[in-house]
């Protein structure tokens, strides 16, 4: 039987999972002479800035050092668009964290209505949160990137002030669960596990009073999830399948949040090559952005019903794993061929989508995996992959993705996907070939969706975890998607 449990039967958290702080932030109307400051300028405001020196041009990225702070180059006017902002932004709060206390960031009135009111702040509040939250908590004191920065104020026009406390608010909220989420991917395999998770799963199911179920290997087998036990099998480690549920009142939809949770994936059996294989401890960012994404929902209140289901595994090789050939049923009943077992994230995906489905009346399911490698060649560190088998569902993802400024870019499913994962001795092949694979992947998926569900893949494999920062993404465990899932729950809302 389920393990119930109410936020005070919730164990305390390690501390290695205690929630970040939250960064101190707010808008001002009006400039103050007496703090430090960045501000940031185009060429065209550059001739009007009191404080320029004579050197600094105001080129995009170009930063002037000066006795009170920073000026900051956005190029010129014309030329100006979100994703130069971002970059811009991202790299200079990242370096005032580090050397400047109390301080104003100030945009221009022109810049502000250019790239939009409600873009810039978010922009600017994930930019300054990432900043000011560096993930080498591991590291010994001395070595750890010292953050020197208090409390900021944004500085916008005075008759916007209303509106722009509101939007930053939300934005910090946001940014405060990014920042959780970045929290649990930085942390290596032998922090997070599939027990530390359902620890910190208990931790956002007390703080926000939701309803917490946790299911062990025994209700696992009991319930028939096919696919989650074989790839745990391996391990030392039990697995756990984790649903925790917002109920707010009187909400007239429901969204379903699935994360892949494999916190460590060797590939098993199939195994992975070694250069590089320390990075597949982010190989439960599914999961984090699920669970992340759900606590800053309930932290806003949204009047939505949201469902987070996660299956929490580790896929190890060893004299109990899982082998290339082996045939499990699944949840449903279905039977899966198993030609390799480096495969496995769509293995305990489809036993969770089946038990949302069973179990829920959903008007849309999200599901959420560093899945591919397929999708990393195609779209880069830079989109998550976007595979729906409704029109509707994959507008309203694409419309909170610009909305967010979370970035998704669709790919495609269908019947030719699914030829390829025929099986002679099953239902279904887990693997499709190498070519369209992060399209044979989701057609996997697929399979196990009810004709009637809306669905959306992603597939975030390679957004997840990046080489290189961009936009207001830090590099290594980016804390993607968080906003842009809550904003999914606000289109869906708009839609009543």
């Amino acid at each position: 039987m389920a393990q119930k449990k109410k936020a005070t039967a919730a164990k305390k958290s390690l501390d290695f999972l205690v929630y970040p702080e939250k960064i101190r932030c707010r808008v001002v109307g009006s400039t103050d002479d007496k703090k430090q400051f960045v501000r940031f300028v185009t060429q065209e405001e550059q001739k009007d800035t009191k404080e320029a020196p004579e050197f600094f041009k105001a080129e995009a990225g170009e930063t002037g050092t000066l006795a009170r702070g920073y000026l900051v180059g956005l190029g010129k006017a014309a030329e100006l668009n979100i994703d130069l902002f971002a970059d811009t932004v991202a790299a200079a709060l990242n370096k005032a964290a580090t050397r400047l206390v109390d301080y104003q960031i100030i945009v221009s009135p022109a810049t502000l209505e250019k790239i939009g009111l409600r873009h810039a702040l978010r922009l600017l509040a994930v930019a300054q949160s990432t900043a000011e939250y560096p993930t080498d908590f591991l590291k010994g004191p001395a070595k750890r990137r010292q953050i020197t920065a208090k409390s900021t104020e944004i500085v916008v026009p005075q008759n916007s002030l209303k509106i722009a406390e509101e939007i930053l608010d939300t934005a910090l909220t946001e940014a405060y669960h990014t920042n959780a989420m970045r929290q649990t991917q930085a942390l290596p395999a032998n922090y997070i596990t599939p027990q530390s998770m359902d620890q910190r799963a208990a931790d956002i199911a007390r703080r926000y009073k939701l309803r917490y179920q946790s299911f062990g290997r025994a209700e696992l087998e009991r319930m028939g999830a096919g696919g989650i036990l074989a790839v745990s099998q391996g391990s030392a480690r039990e697995p756990r399948f984790i649903v925790v549920e917002y109920n707010p009142p009187k909400a007239r939809k429901t969204l379903a949040l699935v994360g892949k949770g494999v916190t460590f994936d060797t590939g098993g059996i199939s195994l992975k090559p070694a250069n590089d294989m320390h990075e597949m401890k982010f190989d439960m960012s599914g999961s984090a952005m699920a669970l992340h994404a759900l606590a800053a929902i309930a932290e806003l209140k949204l009047p939505i019903r949201v469902v987070c289901a996660v299956a929490m595994v580790e896929n190890m090789p060893s004299g109990t794993a899982f082998k290339p050939g082996d045939v499990f049923t699944a949840l449903n009943g279905k039977t899966v061929e198993v030609q390799n077992t480096d495969a496995e994230g769509r293995l305990i995906l489809a036993d969770a989508l089946c038990y949302v489905q069973r179990h829920y009346r959903t008007d849309l399911i999200i599901d959420m995996a560093t899945l591919t490698g397929a999708c990393v060649i195609a779209l880069g560190d830079f989109y998550a992959g976007l595979f729906s088998n409704h029109p509707q569902a994959r507008a309203l993802v694409e419309k909170a993705s610009a909305e967010s400024l979370e970035p998704v870019w669709p790919l495609p499913v269908g019947k030719r996907y699914r030829k390829l994962l025929k099986s002679d001795i099953a239902d279904i092949n887990n693997v499709g070939g190498r070519a369209g694979g992060a399209c044979s992947a989701a057609e996997f998926l697929r399979f196990f969706i009810e004709e009637d569900r809306q669905w959306v893949h992603l597939d975030i494999a390679g957004i997840a975890m990046i080489k290189k920062p961009f936009s207001v993404y830090t590099a290594s465990g980016s804390g993607y998607g968080v906003r842009l899932l809550c904003e999914v729950a606000r289109q869906m809302l708009a839609q009543e």
